[in-house]
Order: C-alpha cells, then structure tokens, then sequence
C-alpha cells in the first residue's frame, strides 16, 4: 500500500532532476547521491526536496537543517566541508542567541514592560540600554538583587565577559547618553556550562564565578579560564540604580555539539532500497576527544513530527471536526466521541493512508493559539527510529572513491520506503579539537524486490554448538505487478558454515509448487544445481548460505494469493538470541538486494510456536535461543584430519584444529599452538582476538624454523582468555608419513 504524503507537498520531480546530475549509473535501478564535498549538493540547502523540521521544545518547531545554528559550512575554508562552530575571539557571542534558541530573562522583575528591554544588552546598539535606575515620578529604585539570566543558546568555550553602561567605551560612544557613571556597584557572576549533569528538574545548578562587593569600573572585563559555557547570571548586589548598554561574552575553541539534519529525501511511489552509506572525515585538534555520529531514519510519509492539539483535556493528533468511516460504513466524528481514549484508539487503528488524510497538520498546528497547542513528538508509526551511528570501519574515503557503492557500511534504516533522512551529530571534549565532514554519498535502488518480505525460522529453541535441522520461510506479502522486480535469490546470514542444505521449495502465487531436494550434496564444490538447473546451492560461506530458485514475481497476501518460500538447512548456534537475517535478491541486475522483516510467515508446524496471523511482523522469530547459564565459551574443539600425512601428495597435507567459540560479544584473546609430547613449544599456529563464531587454525606439520615434524604424536592447545574466565583445550594429532 502506499501512503500520501501528510504535512507537505511532495517536490520528487524536482529533486529527481537535481539527482540526475549528482548521480552516477551502476543499472537502471541504483542511483548515488552525493551531499557536500565540491560537486554534491549543498549542505546549506539540505539535500532533499522536503525542509527539515526540527523539534526545539515540547510545542516548537522550526524549519533548520542546523538546530542550533552553530554548524559552519565551508569549514576552515574548504568548500563542502562542515565543522561545528570555531568561535572568533573578536565576535561577540551574545549577540546571536536568540537566533540560536537562547534566552534572556529577569526573573526577580514582575513588570512584562521592562523585561522587554533586556534585549537592548544584546542589540549592539550605543543608544539603547537596559535600566534600572528611576521609575514613574522620578524615585530611584532598589537594585539590590535584580537578576539577569542570559541563555547563550548553545555551549561556548568562553573566555571574556564584558558589560558597560552607555557612553562608558570606546568603540560605543554616545554623547547624548552620558551615563558613563551609571554602572553596577556591586554585582555576582555565576555560570553553568549547560550540560546534562548540571541541570536540576530542568534548570541549570549555577556556580558563582566571582562575587565583587566593591565594583569601581564602569567597563567590568572579566577573563575566565577557558571553560565550556551555556548559562550566565549576572546579579546586582547594590542598591544604587545601573544600566547595561552592552553585555559581552567573548569565546574560543569550537563548540562542544552541533547538529546538521538534512531534509528528507523523496524516491517516489515505487518506494527505494537502501545501500550503503560513506563520508570523507578529518578532525583537528586531538582525535580521541572529538566524534562524528552519522544516522539515519526512513519513512511512509513526509513529515517524522506528530502535532497534536488540547481537545478535552487530552492532546489528540487529528484536525477539528475529522470524520472517520466505521466498517459498516457510517461516517463518524472523532471529537464527537465522549471517551477520547476510545478515539486515540480508534485513530490509531486507522491504515496509515486514512490516518494522514486527517492528521493536524504543521501550518495547522502553528495557527493554533498557544493554549490549544498540543506537545509535537517523534512520529514513530509512520518513521524509522534514528539509527546507531555508523562506523567506517577500515575503508579509507576520499573526494576519488565518494560515489564507490562497495565501501562503507549498509544502511540500518528500513526499506523499501519512499523517504530518507541524515543526521550528523559533532560532540568534542577540548576546546580546540573537533570532527569536519566533507562529502557524504549513500545508495539507493527503486523500484524495490517487492513492497515488504516477512521472514521466520524455525525452531527457534535449540542447544548449543550441536547441529540442528533449520526451515526458513519467505513470505512477500505484497509484490506490486508491474512495479516491483520480484527475486529469484535468496541470502541467510548464518552464525557459522552450514552442514548441510535439504529441501528448498517454493509455492506460487497460483498454488504451483516446485522443489529441489539438495540433501546429501557436497557443499565443498559449489555452485550446484538440480537436474532443471532452476535451483542451485551458489555459495554456503563462514557466514553465509545463498540458494536460487525459480522467480517469484507474483504475491498478495491481502488477496489470499501469497506466494511462499521454503529453506531448510542445518546448522549450529552458537550465541543467545542468535539472529538469522534474510536478504532477497533479483538475480538478473546488480540492484540492491532487501532485507526481510522477522514476523509470522507461515505455519511451520509443531516447532513454530507463532500466535500472531501469518503477515504480522514480530523481529524474534528470525532469532534462535539457547539455554542460557554458565558453561564453556569454547566447544567442539578437534584435529581434523587426525592422523595427517604432510608429504606433498596432495592427500591430507594439512590438519586443521577446529574450535567454536559461544556466547561471546565482543572479541576475546585466544591462541592456538602445537607442542610435543614433553611439552615443548613446536608451533603457533595462530594469536589474536577472535568473536564468537566457528574457526580453524591450519597446521602443516611444520615447526617455527620450517623444518618438517618427525613422525609420530603431537599436542594441539587452545587457550582462551576473557575478562570473565580463561579456558583451555587439550588434545592429541598424529603424523604419519
């Protein structure tokens, strides 16, 4: 099914014609988009075709790509390139932040009228001041205590602060102002650095910086260890009246985060595969106390923001006077259920299509008076979570390789959908060290292998490190004629090799079944194929077990003509909760293959314990438990072959000491190593770190010098060392010549 838009108006021909130039062709279907760098598209207009709204409060929105506005394009002069803000020491900071969602606020002065002239500290201008000296009649004021909270709108690294009267400096002289005498006489400075762990029930716990009793300057300058800053109270301690023409604040270094959100990608409603995802990244400064975070998320819609408005006491996210269609075909207004909660829920049953079609939209919203405003949130119906940050592992990119498909690492967010969205988040914790980010390139294919694939394995309870007989099942709940390719490959991501592969069968859309039965079939020379060369083996690897079959090109689950997918193959488990991920491919074109979705795919008989209706998506039946509990972290640890005979004849030169590691996360140290029969030291065969999974360490029957093994009985040992528990093993290979 697919889903209108619901806040904006779709611009896809636009951006379609933007991305022919920024695209390079690897088959009709895959297309590269390049953002930043010298010939992408430029970070400052975000992208995509749709602007970005970003959440700022629990009822505000704007339309930024830059929360904050403290992100610098064209960073250290290199087109393309963005970088968190480098603070000018000469500019002063204060000046921008109510741009940047800061505050001014004087909380101890009662009167709407002269809080409005706070903003004169903050304006740049000789001739405006905020005071505090006379009120209606001439009679001077108390100024003892009057608070002035200033929000900078962001974390600076702050190292001047610098307040006057008018007519009191130099570079903001104003002679018909002479108030050059009417500073502060006594005042307090307190800060607060604007992070998490210094906020209290949503309020900054403010330090006093300096508290001077006698103050005799009408320029008060004061300079401050560089330290990070967000929050900064000044609070008179006289009674004398004052003015504060100009309040400074002067920084250094880079701020400490920064935001960019691209706006959100349209690719049409054949809905878009995702592919991989790369950037070019520097840092200044010292590497380990800056990050770069790069997320994702996708969508049904084009708005990832829910606005809602009051309506009896309860925040409801549908326009006033909305009618929905009962299913016996009454029409029925929402606001005029007495039980809102029964109208949420009612709303929320709505297919998606229908629910957009009434949803309060953003303009809607922002005509709304305050006290009708409802809280915005996150839209997560309709839209992805953001995905973890990406990593880039080893891959090395440049300006030469951006639009290279094959580096980077796979996008995480769920396809096929129509949009796409990018954040990149900066954090530093020094001054002078932070993240750049040049170009940015990620890959995307449409039309889709069809517009969802639930997937389930069964059993999903099974012992551990010990051979188990696996059905996987594929079921495309939707394959859209004439727009979706269809797949005529399938990929399962294995925890380690398979054993064996059984029977695969595939049930057509019309009831046709085919099949191929490849028990018993050596998977040591693959590819291999039945008898009508329709169903192959193409590769059974480490972690990887890919079959062909006839195409499926043709599945409706809603219209009862669902065509289905069976694999069976054995396999170990070797981890909790091991999940065994699915990926359908069309075979004949390099497009990007699809990810299934874990859920009810069929009734696979006593071992599947399903309660939900076949279609419905639940991710944990594509993952397998074991029995959790102590035991060993390495199993079926064995010579194979045992004896061997390293002569060169080409008949078992070689043994392999085989080992599988369980339960484990991340990697461990682990060393495999050869020895006779007194225990002296003749090989190492392998140390390094090494995750869970099934390995084998190869020995030639050679020692450390190369020099052939005398004849006869040898010990293999395997020592594994984690933060928990060391373990060893033991065991006996012999060689003959």
């Amino acid at each position: 099914m697919l889903f209108p838009g619901k806040k904006t108006a779709s611009l896809i021909a636009a951006l379609l014609s933007v991305l022919c130039l920024l695209v390079q062709d690897t088959g009709a279907e895959r297309r590269t988009i390049i953002l930043g760098g010298a010939e992408g598209l430029a970070w400052e207009e975000g992208g995509g075709s749709i602007p970005a709204s970003i959440q700022t409060g629990p009822t505000e929105v704007e339309i930024s790509n830059t929360p904050g506005n403290v992100i610098e394009f064209d960073a250290g002069d290199r087109p393309g390139w963005l970088s968190p803000q480098q603070v000018d020491e000469t500019i002063n900071i204060a000046l921008g932040l109510l741009d940047r969602g800061g505050r001014l606020n004087a909380p101890t002065i009662l009167s709407q009228d002269v809080r409005n002239t706070l903003i004169f500290m903050v304006d740049d201008d000789p001739t405006t001041a905020f005071e505090r000296k006379t009120v209606r009649g001439g009679s001077q004021v108390n100024s003892l205590g009057v608070i002035m909270d200033f929000d900078l709108g962001a974390r600076f690294g702050v190292e001047r602060i610098q307040f006057f009267p008018r007519n009191a400096h130099p570079d903001f002289l104003a002679q018909r102002f002479p108030f050059q005498n009417d500073y502060m006489r006594a005042f307090e400075l307190l800060l607060n650095d604007g992070s998490e762990e210094t906020q209290e029930a949503n309020q900054p716990v403010l330090t006093t910086y300096r508290l001077t009793p006698e103050n005799e300057d009408p320029i008060v300058e004061l300079n401050i260890p560089p330290q990070y800053v967000r929050h900064i109270r000044l609070k008179s301690q006289t009674t004398v009246g004052f003015e504060i023409a100009e309040f400074r604040v002067f920084g250094t270094g880079f701020v400490p985060r920064a935001d960019y959100v691209s706006n959100v990608f349209d690719f049409g409603e054949e809905l878009a595969l995702w592919g991989n995802i790369r950037w070019e990244e520097e840092f200044v400064g010292t590497e380990r106390f800056s990050r770069l975070s790069i997320s994702s998320r996708s969508g049904w819609d084009d708005t990832p923001l829910v606005f809602t408005r009051k309506s009896r006491g309860e925040d409801v996210p549908w326009r006033a006077d909305a009618f929905v269609t009962t299913s016996e075909g009454i029409q029925l207004s929402l606001d005029d259920i007495s039980d809102v909660q029964e109208a949420l829920a009612i709303y929320d049953a709505l297919e998606l299509a229908e629910r957009n079609s009434i949803a309060l939209t953003q303009a809607e919203y922002e005509a709304l008076s305050s006290s009708k405003k409802g809280a915005v949130s996150d839209d997560l119906l309709a839209w992805s979570r953001w995905s973890p940050p990406y990593s880039l592992g080893t891959d090395e990119i440049r300006v030469e390789n951006i639009g290279d498909d094959a580096l980077g690492t796979p996008i995480l967010s769920p396809g096929p959908r129509r949009y796409f969205q990018i954040k990149a988040e900066f954090s530093s914790d020094e001054l002078q060290s932070a993240r750049l980010l040049g170009a940015l390139s990620f890959t995307a294919s449409n039309p889709p292998i069809a517009e969802r694939i639930i997937s389930e394995v069964v059993p999903r309870q099974v012992e551990l490190g010990v051979p188990v007989s696996f059905t996987y099942a594929v079921l495309p709940t939707k394959i859209r004629s004439g727009v979706d390719q269809g797949f005529d490959v399938f990929e399962i991501a294995t925890p380690v090799r398979c054993e064996e592969v059984g029977l695969i069968e595939v049930i057509h859309a019309d009831g046709r079944v085919e099949l191929a039965d490849f028990s018993g079939v050596d998977l040591e020379s693959l590819p291999v194929q039945d008898d009508t060369g329709q169903f192959a083996v193409e590769a059974v690897e480490e972690r990887l077990l890919r079959v062909r079959f006839p195409r499926i090109d043709e599945s409706d689950l809603e219209a009862e003509r669902a065509a289905l997918l069976k694999i069976g193959f054995t396999c170990r488990v070797l981890r909790f909760g091991t999940t065994f991920s699915g990926t359908a491919r069309n075979g004949a074109t390099t497009d990007l293959g699809q990810r299934v979705i874990g859920g009810n795919a069929a009734d696979l008989g006593a071992v599947d314990d399903d309660i939900t209706p076949i279609g419905v998506a639940d991710p944990n039946d594509l993952a397998v438990k074991v029995p959790l509990g102590g035991g060993e972290l390495m199993i079926n640890v064995e010579a194979q072959p045992r004896p061997f005979s390293p002569n060169g004849d080409g008949i078992n030169d070689a043994t392999f000491i085989r080992y599988d590691l369980t339960r484990l996360v991340g990697g461990a140290p682990i060393s495999v190593r050869i020895h006779d029969l007194s225990g002296t030291l003749l090989r190492t065969l392998f140390v390094g770190e090494q995750g869970g999974g099934s390995f084998a360490a190869e020995w030639d029957g050679r020692d450390e010098s190369g020099q052939m093994a005398p004849p006869g009985i040898y010990l293999y040992r395997v020592d594994l060392d984690t933060d928990t528990k060391r373990e060893a093993k033991v065991g006996v290979v012999e060689v003959v010549y």
